[in-house]
């Protein structure tokens, strides 16, 4: 028997079977249970890979260069979580993970599963990979980061003089793959391709 548990009330319900376009509900709080929408692997699989591929400038070019009294500094995504480790070494820690290491490790496992698909392999990893790309996505949070870069630029920039270096435009660049890709997965359409065989 094919059941599903609703995340919010834990019932227990026979998934239903859907035609692409409805959303099942759970019959206690009507929360959604799950949309059923064909995801399309090769897509996804052209924006992880294009992610991966951006992942290393967005992360190690310079973001922004100060200027203030003379003095011009450039600083990257990962100089600037590294610095937090002597102040702050827990929120360091959050920052690395839910911008850098998340995001990569998301696109990794969305690019190993769609791969499968594509490929019609059913691996023994994919399962785990499946699992994990489902924590990913409430973990990577890429954007929270760059809404507070930017307001910390508009702080900045009434007492110092602003350059955006090449960096900030991979950032962003990944951050909308890294949206994208989240919009087009479909974790039942995935998990459907792994149990039937």
């Amino acid at each position: 028997m094919n059941t599903i548990i609703c995340r919010h009330c834990d019932l227990v319900s026979e998934r239903p079977v859907l035609t692409k376009g409805y959303v099942a509900k759970c019959a206690r709080c009507q929360h959604t249970l799950y949309k059923a929408k064909a995801a399309n692997a090769k897509k996804i699989l052209a924006l992880a890979l294009t992610a991966l591929l951006l992942a290393p400038p967005a992360f190690s070019f310079s973001l922004v260069s100060v200027h203030l009294l003379g003095v011009t500094e450039q600083t990257n995504l990962l100089q600037g979580a590294l610095l937090l480790i002597d102040f702050a070494p827990i929120v360091a820690f959050v920052v690395i993970f839910c911008a850098v290491v998340a995001p990569v490790l998301l696109a990794a496992c969305m690019c190993f599963s769609s791969a499968c698909i594509v490929l019609n392999k059913r691996p023994r990893l994919l399962s785990p990979v499946l699992k994990m790309t489902s924590l990913l996505i409430h973990w990577s949070m890429l954007e929270v980061y760059i809404v507070s870069f930017m307001v910390a630029l508009f702080k900045l920039n009434s007492y110092a003089d602003l350059y955006y270096d090449n960096g900030l435009f991979f950032l962003v660049a990944l951050l909308i793959l890294n949206m994208s890709m989240i919009c087009e997965y479909s974790n039942a359409y995935y998990w459907d391709f792994f149990t039937n065989e």
